[in-house]
């Protein structure tokens, strides 16, 4: 596994809220098990929206991109901002996980303000599987 990156926890805000969820801009990133690359990005202005993230480069080693400058100005990150990823899991069937690489959360560590934003690299998927899938075996 690749080398996690620091994530402060604490108090989110987005200000362009969540797709799906633009009228919610104030949240809440928590983490239950020290080094963990697993979090839960809760919202504080609705106890009933909430998600789960996780440091993307704790499971896929190769994943970059580049930051639209859109993106970066709406966050005011400049070259030496202190800057985490982070991307959404989802639950599946069969106890499958996914994750959203095709849409990270980007967060600016000083101003702690973050946005969900949309690649434009085509390799990466919104279910992506976060562990390969295991093959039953033959018996």
């Amino acid at each position: 596994m690749a080398n996690p990156q620091y994530v402060e926890v604490g108090k989110l805000f987005f200000e362009e809220g969540l797709p799906g969820f633009s009228h919610l801009q104030f949240f809440r990133l928590l983490q239950e098990e020290k080094g963990s690359p697993f979090y839960a990005l809760e919202s504080v202005e609705d106890p009933q929206v909430g998600f789960w993230v996780v440091d993307p480069f704790a499971f896929f080693a190769d994943y970059e991109f580049e930051l639209q400058e859109q993106a970066k100005a709406s966050l005011h990150i400049s070259q030496e901002t202190p800057v985490v990823v982070l991307n959404i899991v989802t639950p599946r069937p069969n106890q499958q996980i996914t994750v959203n690489l095709k849409a990270p959360i980007i967060v600016n560590q000083n101003n702690r303000m973050a946005k969900q934003v949309i690649l434009h690299e085509e390799k990466y998927d919104v279910r992506q599987p976060l562990l390969p899938v295991r093959q039953a075996a033959s018996k």
